[in-house]
């Protein structure tokens, strides 16, 4: 069987592009192909990363598995609160957005609701990324209608509460007289 010249050019391309695959297995330090077996990965619900920003908020299959009780106490229980109520809110302006009766004024509304939602959600969580940094392990942050309140786990001197003011203000814009902070075991 005679090989021509472009037989040749694609079959060194075939092997070339085996070699790279290879090499990029083998230096991706991994020691499976990522095809197939998939069940060991821990898949990333919500990732989110902002380029050129200390930003990063993920949320992984880990908290899901926990159980509740394991939590601790009243500030997981007030995580879930606050959860909750989003969940009602954001569930209330997606009924405004199906409905056909509702005017084009109060779908814009609930749409500026809904933005602010979530841009509550991403400076709550901000700071409380934030927070557990600076060695405040357990904390819940609230902001609504232009306040914010932090509840904190553990006492807190006026070092630490100045520390959370700080914060806040940084990724909020508030004012420190809009800032509440809560302190206790």
């Amino acid at each position: 069987m005679k090989f021509g010249r472009k037989q040749l050019v694609l079959a060194s391309l075939v092997l070339a592009l085996g070699a790279a695959v290879y090499l990029n297995w083998q230096f991706a330090g991994v020691n499976r192909l990522p095809v197939g077996d998939t069940s060991s990965t821990v898949s990333q619900l919500g990732a989110a990363q902002l380029v050129n920003s200390a930003y990063v908020e993920t949320v992984n299959d880990d908290l899901l598995q926990k159980p509740a009780a394991a939590a601790s106490g009243s500030l997981a229980e007030a995580r879930m609160d606050r959860q909750n109520a989003r969940d009602e809110a954001l569930e209330l302006l997606d009924q405004v957005l199906e409905s056909v009766d509702a005017d084009t004024d109060a779908k814009k509304e609930a749409v500026d609701q809904a933005s602010l939602i979530a841009q509550n959600i991403l400076q709550e969580t901000n700071v409380e990324s934030l927070l557990q940094a600076k060695g405040f392990t357990e904390s819940v942050v609230f902001i609504n209608n232009g306040e914010c309140s932090v509840v904190v786990d553990g006492t807190l001197d006026d070092a630490d509460t100045l520390i959370i003011q700080e914060i806040v203000v940084e990724q909020t814009g508030l004012t420190v007289d809009k800032i509440k902070i809560i302190g206790g075991k």
